[in-house]
């Protein structure tokens, strides 16, 4: 999108498998293959290559017809690379032109992929001071225990445990790179619930429910499964459940 030329590093980055499999039939000769033995060591039979979706499609034009060879080897892995590097060249191109419409061309040769990466999809690490400056508690204020463990356990959650927190209870893996693009406040509501329940959340009100907890331990416990085993946002069942709830939710939220 900003105009770099993509390499064979980049691919490693996303399919590091692959990348080692072609460098192996580039270097096959090293391990004692030679011509006469190739077709036996190497299960690939013509100039097709493994794509994205992880298809198998010609690289070359009519390349199901062109067999692959002892001689020909770094020819085809060199053909199977150009392929992979530049198969999303249409959908790219696409993207940049729908971007052109906010955004000038030019501009985009100002910033690096990492400053636009974050613009577009937000800020990798979740920092707990954002969070708690579009906090709003109900029924709770932040000297209330159940508050002090809660940030304390996220505080002592590694960045990847923050991240599952943050898609638990919005839906999202990433914060925006700026915080006046962040729509909804963060809430938070205490539950009246068995004590040790496990926690609940609502992500289209980047809502977190809390039950009564003994412990910061077991407060962190809880945290710690629900955010690891919840499979399924918002269900339609759940929310057809809710909808009561979820419109008040929705009218107090476009009030304030």
């Amino acid at each position: 999108l900003v105009g770099v030329r993509l390499s064979v590093s980049d691919l490693e980055e996303v399919d590091s498998m692959y990348i080692r499999s072609l460098r192996s039939v580039s270097d096959i000769n090293r391990s004692g293959v030679t011509a006469s033995s190739f077709s036996e060591v190497i299960p690939l039979e013509s100039f097709e290559g493994q794509s994205a979706t992880g298809e198998y499609v010609p690289v070359v034009p009519g390349g199901h017809s062109i067999p692959l060879t002892y001689h020909n080897r770094k020819e085809y892995v060199d053909r199977v690379l150009h392929y992979r590097l530049h198969e999303m060249d249409r959908q790219i191109e696409a993207v940049r032109a729908g971007m052109a419409t906010i955004v000038p061309i030019p501009l985009f040769s100002l910033v690096t992929p990492e400053y636009l990466e974050r613009l577009v999809c937000g800020i990798p690490d979740i920092s707990l001071d954002v969070l708690k400056s579009v906090v709003r508690y109900r029924e709770l204020n932040e000297e209330h225990q159940l508050i002090r463990w809660l940030w304390q356990t996220l505080a002592e959650f590694t960045n990847d445990e923050r991240v599952l927190f943050m898609r638990f209870v919005s839906g999202r893996s990433r914060l925006p790179a700026n915080i006046a693009d962040i729509s909804q406040r963060f809430q938070i509501n205490r539950v009246d619930r068995d004590m040790d329940s496990l926690p609940t959340a609502q992500t289209c009100f980047f809502q977190l429910r809390l039950p009564p907890y003994s412990s910061q331990a077991m407060l962190a416990n809880r945290l710690r499964y629900a955010i690891n085993n919840c499979k399924s946002i918002d269900m339609d069942n759940y929310m057809l459940s809710r909808t009561g709830e979820a419109f008040e939710n929705s009218e107090e939220e476009f009030n304030n």
